[in-house]
């Protein structure tokens, strides 16, 4: 028997297993079996893929079931009736093992985090209402009310329009979690050998480097060189927003084919919250640039403006989180959050 024989009737015998186990259905073994034949793949990834069984069940039957039965020649092996005992009296072994382990917290502890993207959307929701408001009350504190304790910290701490405080903290953290469930669905479609990979890589990415400017700003360098390169005032007064607009319509230009090819809803979705976070971006800050030529950034209208801007960016944020949170749970199967510790070792699958 040869390596690959002795390779596809291990994973048919982890398939039975399964099976008797309660585990996996038979329908659904047959039909895993056949797109194993078809596309190449191991057994056990298609089982992750479709969402069949959780990859920490089949590392756990991989480690303890015995193939020993599987190299040793056919016509030397005991009656079919006699494996079938013996494979039920291992499985009922091996199962009893993985409850009891899983039941005694000693050998095998798992913590699900199970998001779903509608609570995700309204707790993200009151959030981005609740640090506008706060904002813009310690704006309208600031020039309309009297001066109290630790006024000028707290306006710093939660001005939307200001830097490396809670604002824009939540803004960096919104925008890595884009990133994070972008890689997500980048691996799903890698390993189902689907199409538009490149482009789900590249959003990763993007939305890397976001989080990260959204921290340390690095798109105002632009300002200044900008400025002096064009001349820019007025609308244009914050002149990063010129490089910023060739930006968006190269990366439509580049995504087009990929955004038309996406299922109508998330499409819809992807087109809502790119409409939002661009006019909160780039045509709201275009209207502040206007109005701190004119009349500076310290004023209320100023204030109540960089309040709509930053609010606008932060709810197209959400609504692109809710859009690759429906898509996973409607179009990704096997994707999993846990945390597996089993003798002292913590293995993250994902």
């Amino acid at each position: 028997m040869t390596k690959i024989e002795s390779r596809q009737d291990k994973q048919k015998f982890l398939g039975k297993c399964l099976v008797k186990a309660g585990l996996l259905t038979p329908d659904q073994l047959k039909t895993a079996l056949s797109e194993q034949v078809s596309s190449g793949r191991k057994l056990q990834e298609i089982l992750t893929m479709r969402g069949w069984v959780e990859q920490q069940t089949i590392d756990f039957f991989m480690e303890n079931l015995v193939f020993t039965n599987l190299l040793i020649p056919k016509e030397k092996q005991l009656s079919q009736n006699r494996d079938n005992r013996q494979d039920n009296n291992f499985l009922e072994q091996t199962k009893s093992r993985y409850v009891d382990s899983v039941n005694s917290g000693l050998t095998l502890q798992k913590v699900l985090l199970c998001l779903s993207p509608k609570n995700t959307l309204r707790l993200l929701l009151l959030l981005i209402i609740f640090l506008c408001t706060i904002s813009f009350a310690g704006q309208f504190s600031l020039y309309f009310l009297p001066d109290y304790p630790l006024r000028d910290l707290l306006i710093y701490l939660f001005n939307v329009d200001q830097e490396r405080n809670f604002p824009s903290l939540y803004s960096a953290i919104a925008l890595l979690f884009c990133s994070i469930l972008l890689f997500l669905i980048t691996s799903a479609k890698k390993i189902a050998g689907e199409a538009h990979i490149s482009h789900w890589r590249a959003l990763t990415i993007i939305f890397v480097c976001l989080s990260i400017d959204e921290l340390m700003s690095f798109h105002e360098l632009l300002i200044a060189p900008t400025q002096k390169l064009f001349n820019t005032s007025g609308f244009l007064y914050f002149a990063w927003v010129i490089p910023g607009a060739i930006f968006v319509l190269m990366f439509l230009l580049a995504f087009l084919k990929f955004i038309t090819a996406l299922p109508k809803k998330i499409k819809r979705l992807f087109l809502i919250a790119g409409t939002i976070y661009i006019s909160g971006t780039i045509g709201i800050e275009m209207l502040g640039g206007y109005q701190a030529n004119l009349y500076g950034q310290d004023n209320i209208i100023y204030a109540v403006i960089t309040t709509i801007e930053e609010f606008l960016e932060m709810l197209g944020i959400v609504i692109f989180i809710y859009a690759l949170m429906s898509y996973i749970s409607t179009h990704i199967k096997g994707i999993s959050l846990n945390i597996i510790i089993n003798h002292n070792q913590k293995i993250v699958n994902n």
